[in-house]
């Protein structure tokens, strides 16, 4: 999925409907890079795709333990919720986004 960037505006990343629950959706921002979607408890997160620790995607090689997605690569968590991290070896916090939900689309409100 791809979305246009539109500075100091919210951006279009999904619909709700693209995300199942206790799902990591990968989308592209331009201007922007990868983010992982998440779907718990019916609310929506966001943050940076890649772990801090190893590099890895964390849509793709990670899954999600509660409100904590783990990067398969070294077993490290973050919240989705903050970005702070869990679990060792993760140390650096994730980015996260705020998100905005219109109807059925899935907005995240990015400062650039």
């Amino acid at each position: 999925m791809s979305s246009t960037l539109r500075a100091g505006k919210r951006v279009r990343v999904c619909l709700q409907s693209d995300v199942e629950e206790n799902q990591i959706v990968q989308v592209h921002v331009d201007g922007i890079g990868v983010l992982a979607i998440y779907r718990v408890e019916g609310q929506f997160f966001a943050s940076d795709d890649i772990c801090t620790h190893g590099q890895a995607s964390l849509s793709e090689d990670g899954y999600l333990e509660g409100f904590n997605v783990v990067c398969s690569w070294h077993s490290g968590s973050f919240d989705i919720r903050s970005g702070q991290p869990t679990k060792p070896p993760c140390m650096e916090a994730l980015t996260t986004y705020p998100v905005i939900l219109d109807g059925d689309e899935v907005l995240v409100a990015l400062e650039i």
